[in-house]
């Protein structure tokens, strides 16, 4: 090891031993708190968790996953007959501007879901 080696890893072992000595080391994580939520919100999350509920959008999201799977095996019997009826499309167009909702009313970092391409999901 050359003087630039030996000195990084006195770098790493001087930070590491301090990392051992910070409050709470080796306790677990208090993450009963999300400290990126609105102040506003932490009391409602707080309510909402004591109660064993849910916010709006997390139950909104399982009914779209849920109408999402159904919707996919009804295109795919639809593929295989060759018949696409116009309630299936119907359905679809309904499905996907819920989705555009959805994802307007999510809070900032949640993944938003997709939208289903009948065309592309007919050519599968």
């Amino acid at each position: 090891m050359d003087d630039r080696e030996i000195g990084i890893e006195q770098m790493l072992k001087k930070a590491q031993e301090s990392w051992q000595n910070l409050p709470g080391a080796g306790k677990p994580l208090n993450l009963d708190q999300n400290p990126h939520a609105p102040a506003e919100m932490q009391m409602a999350n707080k309510l909402l968790k004591e109660n064993d509920l849910a916010p709006a959008w997390i139950t909104e999201g399982k009914e779209l996953d849920a109408t999402r799977d159904k919707l996919l095996r009804q295109i795919a019997r639809a593929a295989e007959s060759g018949e696409v009826k116009s309630t299936l499309r119907d359905s679809v167009t309904a499905f996907n501007k819920r989705i555009l909702t959805y994802n307007l009313k999510l809070p900032a970092g949640v993944a938003h879901k997709f939208m289903i391409d009948l065309a592309r999901e007919l050519r599968r």
